[in-house]
């Protein structure tokens, strides 16, 4: 009788430890095809949450003004509201002025201003758990911006939020506002 040698092309092919290592690469397949990440495929609106790296956003309410913090808009303030959420484990810097508001025509405006100025005593830090609340101003020719692209950082892809169009700012009393 001759014996067999343990590794012919049979039992390469088909042995236990193969048939094994195709199971697991089945399921390595169907679960990368799994969105198992905090992301939001379609725009989400005001009120819902999102996730972008290790901030989740909710968008409270957006409106219009000529001025902010005593400043007048060389268009109009487009004036975002919002809470922010540390979900890491480790102290997140909020960096306002990576967080950008695109218009009906596509183009993006960086925030120009932050309510509060600063959200802690060592700068923009959010600690793990925690939430703030803060107001985002842009500087826009018009209110016609469609959404908001949240970011965790300046790199991070950004997650985007659907704005409703606010009412247009009225002028201040006594007529219009002049140059």
């Amino acid at each position: 009788m001759q014996q067999q040698h343990p590794n012919t092309l049979d039992r390469m092919l088909f042995g236990r430890g193969t048939r094994l290592a195709v199971v697991m690469a089945a399921v390595a397949v169907l679960l990368a095809s799994c969105n198992t990440s905090r992301t939001t495929s379609a725009p989400a609106g005001i009120g819902r949450e999102v996730f972008d790296g290790e901030f989740a956003f909710v968008v409270t309410h957006v409106e219009t003004s000529p001025t902010f913090d005593h400043t007048r808009a060389q268009g109009v303030y487009l004036i975002v509201s919002m809470a922010v959420r540390n979900i890491g484990k480790e102290p997140q810097f909020f960096v306002w002025g990576a967080q950008q508001l695109k218009d009906n025509t596509g183009r993006m405006y960086s925030a120009r201003f932050m309510d509060p100025p600063r959200i802690g005593d060592v700068g923009d830090s959010i600690d793990p758990g925690l939430q703030v609340s803060v107001r985002l101003a842009f500087d826009v020719p018009d209110a016609r911006s469609t959404e908001i692209v949240l970011h965790d950082s300046p790199s991070s892809g950004g997650v985007a939020v659907k704005l409703k169009r606010p009412e247009p700012a009225s002028p201040p009393p006594g007529g219009p506002a002049s140059g």
